[in-house]
């Protein structure tokens, strides 16, 4: 006794054509199986059979099966040409098209994505005026989202501020010791070097006027007033900055983010706020023992330059150099710390489902947080440029 096979049947359609002096709209007849191991290019040869048809009425006569990739085919060679209802004998084909239909991206949303790769050499004026554009207008959007970001963590913060009970405390001093105590000892070394680079430096061009002592005003108030400051911030944005956006960005890939909502935390409070608040508090402390570690360093080499020991240093120090000089270095800190949290955490939290994303939020979150670092270094500069000493 033979078994009989049948032969699974293709997607299939028919048209038929408005008649002349009636109705304009074509009529088109699904047959076949809609599913996804049927279609075998239905959406190219609909769309040629399509073009010259304003209206399209799609009925289902001999359609016997459909899936979400049948409908999508369907809605994306009908576009905008469908007239009438669809599927309305069947309900549970009606939801499917809808569904497809609701969520089908926008060709804006396409092009977002996966934007055009520009021939510079064919208009090399055209094409870097456009791409300048391009840049600029990714700024204005990174900064006001980074607005909106700040200005929800600064209402967390006045909150906190009227209700201690809300400031998780054990996260708080964790990220402190993460991002404070384990960054001084890079911080000061660095900082060390950078002492005594600055002051070779600062000798070898006073020397030939016969001011080689003044090497100590300048080593001590550069470092006070601008090293120390930036380069503990540089340190702790490539430390922590990357660190808060890989942690966010892989809970939200998690979804442990979405899950914390259910639960009725919220991710802001539990998350943005102790690192924000632990970085307030390290930032001047990890800045004021880098700018110790820079002196350190200069008086080092002065003494090995010029014979002059670690106690003359200290005594030009308090003599001819004005403590305003580290208040100045020290009031931009608080400043640095929220922007390299902030920047670092928002860019976690725009991490999307896939490992690439995570990857370029973190190199994002260092390079935004070292640019902001510098930019907002220049403007304390200029602001405090009339001080009087």
């Amino acid at each position: 006794m033979s078994r009989a096979t049948s032969k699974p049947i293709k997607a299939e359609f028919t048209i038929t054509a408005p008649a002349k002096g009636g109705d304009s709209v074509a009529v088109l007849n699904l047959s076949g199986q809609w599913i996804i191991t049927r279609l075998e290019g239905i959406v190219a040869r609909m769309q040629s059979a399509l073009k010259k048809y304003d209206r399209v009425h799609v009925t289902t006569d001999g359609l016997e099966a459909l899936d979400s990739a049948g409908a999508f085919a369907l809605h994306y060679a009908l576009t905008d040409k469908l007239d009438g209802e669809i599927f309305s004998d069947n309900e549970n084909y009606a939801r499917l098209y809808a569904l497809v239909g609701a969520n089908r991206p926008t060709m804006d949303t396409y092009n977002r994505e996966n934007p055009e790769v520009r021939k510079f050499w064919l208009h090399p004026i055209y094409y870097g005026l456009v791409h300048l554009g391009q840049l600029m207008s990714g700024f204005w959007r990174g900064f006001i989202a980074q607005s909106v970001f700040m200005g929800h963590v600064m209402t967390l913060i006045m909150l906190s501020i009227a209700r201690p009970s809300r400031v998780r405390w054990a996260p708080l001093f964790n990220i402190m010791q993460r991002a404070g105590l384990e960054a001084l000892p890079i911080v000061a070394v660095t900082n060390l070097f950078v002492g005594a680079v600055l002051a070779f430096l600062m000798v070898l061009s006073l020397k030939a006027y016969g001011g080689a002592v003044f090497s100590i005003d300048f080593v001590s108030i550069g470092v006070m007033r601008e090293f120390a400051p930036v380069i503990a911030a540089v340190l702790i944005a490539g430390r922590s900055a990357s660190g808060f956006a890989a942690e966010i960005g892989s809970m939200k890939m998690n979804q442990e983010i979405d899950a914390m909502r259910v639960m009725g935390i919220d991710p802001y409070e539990a998350l943005v706020l102790p690192r924000v608040v632990a970085l307030v508090i390290m930032t001047p402390l990890v800045t004021f023992i880098g700018a110790l570690a820079g002196m350190l360093g200069g008086s080092l080499a002065i003494w090995g330059s010029l014979g002059l020991g670690p106690q003359y240093f200290v005594q030009r120090l308090y003599d001819y150099v004005p403590t305003v000089n580290l208040f100045v270095g020290m009031i931009r800190t608080p400043v640095f710390a929220v922007t390299i949290a902030v920047v670092g955490c928002r860019l976690g939290m725009s991490v999307k489902d896939d490992v690439i994303s995570l990857g370029r939020q973190v190199t994002k979150a260092v390079v935004q947080s070292i640019f902001l670092i510098f930019m907002i270094d220049a403007i304390f500069a200029m602001l405090f440029n009339g001080f009087t000493f």
